[in-house]
This record gives structure tokens, C-alpha cells and sequence, in this order.
């Protein structure tokens, strides 16, 4: 079984028609000849803000967090959720399979205001392996069968991470980890805690949370 969403072709993609403009959304950040990136808002309405990051062109969701196209999603994240909802927190999250509750072939990333309980209760139990500065370290979380998060072992903020080249390298790192413990379906999520009187949200330690081993509850 394979985590990948079958793809019907460009007809059935809602995230390419909104893209090319055949189906209306609400824009953050309108797609153009030279962005490989577009956000716009989500029509549920699970949480305060939620928006969507949605490559341009259609790609799945592993070639979004395997190529080049992840560093300008993750500085969109960024600059998105700063804009929305940095007092408050937020989070970024993809969704892998049907196990995780992917609907959507095309790619895309959650920017979901608040920060995620389960990754504020994670207990580290046991560090897996550490390959060229990127620490895999094995948690804890009640009800989810596998939990690990991927992280630079310089000790980086969030924010250091989402908005340099180190997001490729560390997501990378997580998509090889799922081949052995998740290859079925799994979730990526990074928490970044709320602003304070002295720091930009996302000032907490560097950290990329892949959870799967089996079936998921919702996102948020």
C-alpha cells in the first residue's frame, strides 16, 4: 500500500482550478508568472485561521516536501502566520495518505492558528540516528503508534528552520524515516509558540514532528 493520493488529472484538481482562477477562493497571496507558491484561505472553518499553501503548479505532496518549491511554502508560512495569528501561535501541517487524512493529491501545507496540544505533550523516549546535522529522535504521544521529530542538532528557533535551506534538508531526513516506520500514511507538523514581549513567534527550539505508524485522528 502506498501513502500517494491518486491523481484523476488537472480536471478534478480543485487546487488547480482555484489556481488558474476557474474556481474562486479567497486570496492571501495570489498566484503569478513568477511564484512557484499561492496561499489562500480554507473553506472549513475547524479553528480561527486556517489557510492553505499550494504550489502553483500540481505536484503531490511528497515532491512539495522533497524539492526546492518547500523553502518558498515555508517562508510563506511564516510570513502568514506572523501576519495572522503570531500573538496566538500557530502551526504548519501536511498530511500523508489516507491514514493521515490527506483528501487533496495536489500538495499543499495547513497554516493553522494555535499550536498543537500533542506535540506540547510529546515525551522524548530515545534518539534513532543522527545523519549530516539532522537529529531523529523517537516521543511519545498518547494514541499515535509512531512519533518522531526531525531537528538540526545546532539547536536552531522554528523559525531558523522554516525560514532557511535546513526545512528541505530536515524534511528529506523525515520522508526516510516513513519508509521504515509509517510507509502507509503520515503527518508532518511543526508548533511555533507564541509571541512574547522580546521574541518573534516561533522562537522555540527547531523541530519537524512526523507521526504515523497507523491511522490518525483529525489535524486539529
Amino acid at each position: 500500500m502506498s501513502f500517494e493520493i491518486p491523481y484523476a488529472g488537472i480536471d478534478d484538481c480543485i487546487f488547480c482550478s482555484i489556481v488558474a482562477g476557474d474556481s474562486e477562493a479567497t486570496w492571501e497571496s495570489t498566484p503569478t508568472s513568477d511564484s512557484s507558491i499561492a496561499c489562500f484561505h480554507n473553506r472549513l472553518k475547524w479553528e480561527r485561521v486556517m489557510l492553505l499553501i499550494v504550489p502553483t503548479v500540481h505536484m503531490t505532496q511528497k515532491e512539495l516536501w522533497s524539492t526546492e518549491v518547500l523553502k518558498d511554502a515555508a517562508q510563506m508560512a511564516v510570513e502568514m502566520g506572523d501576519k495572522h495569528c503570531g500573538d496566538e501561535g500557530y502551526k504548519a501541517i501536511s498530511n500523508f495518505g489516507l491514514q493521515a487524512h490527506q483528501s487533496q493529491s495536489h500538495g499543499h501545507i495547513h497554516l493553522v492558528s494555535g499550536t498543537s496540544r500533542q506535540l506540547q505533550s510529546a515525551s522524548m523516549k530515545t534518539r534513532l540516528d543522527v545523519q549530516s546535522g539532522i537529529a531523529v529522535d523517537e516521543y511519545d504521544i498518547e494514541e499515535i503508534p509512531f512519533v518522531a521529530n526531525i531537528s538540526p542538532v545546532d539547536k536552531s528557533s522554528q523559525r531558523d528552520l522554516w525560514e532557511s535551506g535546513s526545512i528541505l534538508e530536515t524534511s528529506v531526513t523525515a520522508l526516510e524515516v516513513t519508509k521504515q516506520h509509517s510507509p502507509n500514511g503520515f503527518r508532518l507538523m511543526s508548533n511555533f509558540e507564541p509571541a512574547t514581549a522580546i521574541d518573534f513567534a516561533g522562537s522555540n527550539p527547531a523541530g519537524l514532528f512526523l507521526l504515523g505508524g497507523g491511522k490518525l485522528g483529525l489535524y486539529v
